[in-house]
């Protein structure tokens, strides 16, 4: 090398050499790199699995405010960084999976909290059943063609001693009640014990189906076990004798079933969620509901479990001998089957009974507020039953039991439960009255002092819960005990989306009953919000092209109804809100805050990608976005070719 002593010459070739020299190490860096891991095992050098970017990634971080990002990476079954796409793409190695979003949304996995039936059985309490097999409710143009529908399946079907099983339209339910007793059903069935189920929590039942009953054990001195002042039995079943009847009477479907019906239709219901961008499904379900799960998860590579699902067990439910049961299971929360997704199957606690019905149900919503017209044809008292009392025969309120009738009830239960940690969630609760009572329950068993568990590590949650009046806020806020323990759901379907009972050819079922003052109360989001009340919006199990996250935001910002209202506008969230309480807040919902429900470092790497930008594209289009890919645990659940 000649050096030169011209200073000029000298300057430039200093200036050319550095220039060199930077390019050089440059190119030494990589070189450098593959020195220093030639020699480690593979096991050791570890890239990510997937890096996202280019997009908008909604990462749910926060309750409010939460930060948005540009990209994040998946390694194993774990969320590993989010930040910006340069740092992100540092992770990526040679087998990273690179997913440009250019500029779409990367959400959490939403979290469906309505999701009885996201298999077959969830709710086999309500499910007609007969030789085997489960069937459809009995429908029809009037009550008569039901009864003449029930009487030509018992004459067809029915074998002497074989229990079966209807689950009567809610429709028809109230008119049932008052036309249908146990002299109509012993007349289509004097041999063969029937129950005909008006809803999950109270039914008729014929003399053979009694009888069946008490030989099973069920106590014969029971108050939901109804009689007239003669002591003749009336056929009216409160909601633990049809507990009673629909679990230790009804058998299960036949081995055939589980094969050709529930494990086919359990695969189908979960691959579309997984379409939808669901990636957890919890809500009560049934023992039948844990074998099918057991079997997705063991059977072949497990793939036909798509996404994680979260039973509220509902061996309590209804149950007439709660403290038998618990006395041989002990305690199962949290208890989960695992594979290299992480929890696919975990049991987040117990179910009981229901306080509430439905609006266009007989029962109807359990309220502190009168319905201002009465439709005897759709339910026939100004305020609703409580399930839990029978009072659509007994007449009592949950304040009118005896302490004998109180152990009678799910109230028992759910203090049982509680002795032995179990939480109680899935229960459905949409009347004011009802939430009312859900919460004083909660108090009522945290002050026991016989606990065997001191705290719960899962919250007591509560289902529905449309019809929030200010005494309802006033009496959560004077129970400051159970707080930070007890959690809600609230449903747009029905809150907004009225419900119509076609075969009565009356609309809008809840406006019908409380005026249009009435719906304007139902589903309070903001309201909700602005009182610091743990709420989330309830996603139940999609249509094929509907129920889609995006929907249940839109409707939840703009409140409109598909019969074109405005529901109560003041009670809508902004964008942000809608987001959080389909994704956060249900995780808060199951106590699975620190797994599930945002995109943080260290969670479990449950995604969606959308085919738009989620928070851009304008309100009355935001339905019309849709998922293009789903990841599950780190691997891919669902994917569009258009992706």
């Amino acid at each position: 090398m000649r050096i030169r002593t011209d200073r000029g010459n000298s300057r430039r070739f200093l200036t050319a050499t550095r220039l060199s020299c930077s390019a050089w190490l440059v190119a030494l860096v990589p070189m450098l790199a593959q020195a220093q891991t030639a020699g480690v095992p593979e096991e050791l050098i570890n890239y990510a699995d997937f890096v996202f970017y280019g997009g908008q990634v909604l990462t749910a971080d926060a309750d409010r405010s939460f930060s948005v990002a540009e990209a994040a990476a998946v390694r194993d079954e774990k969320i590993l960084a989010v930040g910006t796409s340069d740092r992100i793409l540092k992770l990526a190695g040679p087998n990273t999976r690179r997913v440009d979003l250019q500029g779409r949304s990367l959400t959490p996995g939403f979290i469906y909290s309505d999701g009885d039936n996201a298999v077959p059985a969830g709710d086999i309490l309500k499910d007609s059943q007969w030789n085997g097999f489960t069937h459809p409710h009995l429908g029809g143009e009037s009550i008569d063609q039901a009864l003449a529908t029930l009487s030509f399946i018992v004459g067809q079907e029915g074998a002497a001693g074989s229990p079966m099983f209807f689950n009567l339209s809610d429709s028809w339910a109230s008119i049932a009640m008052k036309s249908w007793d146990i002299s109509t059903l012993d007349e289509v069935a004097p041999e063969t014990p029937i129950a005909v189920y008006l809803d999950s929590s109270y039914s008729l039942v014929n003399t053979a189906m009694i009888e069946l009953a008490l030989a099973k054990g069920f106590p014969a001195d029971h108050f939901h076990l109804d009689r007239d002042e003669n002591g003749n039995f009336t056929g009216r079943a409160g909601a633990q004798l049809a507990g009673f009847v629909g679990r230790e009477v009804r058998p299960w479907p036949d081995a055939q079933w589980f094969d050709e019906v529930a494990i086919p239709g359990a695969v189908e219901t979960l691959a579309k969620y997984a379409r939808h961008g669901v990636t957890v499904a919890t809500g009560h379900m049934s023992a039948a509901t844990m074998t099918v799960l057991n079997r997705l998860f063991h059977e072949d590579d497990g793939r036909k479990l798509a996404v994680r699902v979260y039973p509220g067990l509902d061996f309590l439910r209804q149950n007439p001998e709660g403290e038998k049961y618990l006395k041989r299971i002990g305690n199962l929360v949290d208890f989960s089957l695992t594979d290299e997704r992480g929890p696919m199957v975990t049991i987040v606690g117990a179910s009981v009974g229901p306080h509430s019905g439905s609006p266009d149900a007989a029962a109807s919503l359990l309220t502190i507020e009168p319905k201002t017209t009465v439709i005897p044809e759709l339910s026939p008292n100004a305020h609703g039953f409580n399930r839990w009392t029978a009072e659509w025969f007994t007449g009592l309120g949950q304040g009118d039991l005896s302490e004998k009738q109180q152990t009678q009830t799910d109230y028992h239960n759910v203090m049982l439960a509680r002795q032995h940690g179990w939480n109680v969630t899935g229960v459905h609760n949409m009347g004011s009255e009802a939430i009312r009572l859900a919460i004083q329950n909660v108090a009522a068993a945290e002050r026991q002092d016989n606990l065997y568990v001191k705290e719960l590590w899962r919250p007591q949650g509560f289902d529905h819960n449309i019809d929030w009046l200010s005494d309802v806020i006033d009496y959560y806020k004077e129970n400051p005990e159970v707080r930070d323990i007890i959690r809600f759901g609230v449903t747009l379907r029905t809150g907004i989306n009225q419900r119509d009972a076609r075969p009565l050819g009356i609309s809008k079922v809840i406006e019908a009953q409380y005026g249009r003052e009435g719906l304007e109360r139902m589903a309070p989001l903001r309201t909700l919000l602005d009182n610091g009340i743990p709420f989330h919006i309830e996603g139940t199990e999609p249509e094929d092209d509907e129920d889609y996250p995006t929907w249940f935001m839109q409707l939840a910002v703009t409140r409109l109804s598909k019969h074109g209202d405005v529901v109560a506008p003041q009670e809508a969230l902004d964008r942000e809100a809608a987001f959080l309480a389909l994704t956060r807040w249900p995780a808060r919902f199951i106590g699975a805050s620190d797994t599930l429900g945002s995109i943080e470092p260290g969670k479990l790497a449950d995604l969606v990608v959308f085919n738009g930008n989620i928070m851009d594209v304008p309100i009355e289009r935001l339905a019309e976005l849709k998922p293009v890919m789903t990841l599950v645990g780190g691997r891919v659940a669902y994917e569009s070719p258009d992706l």
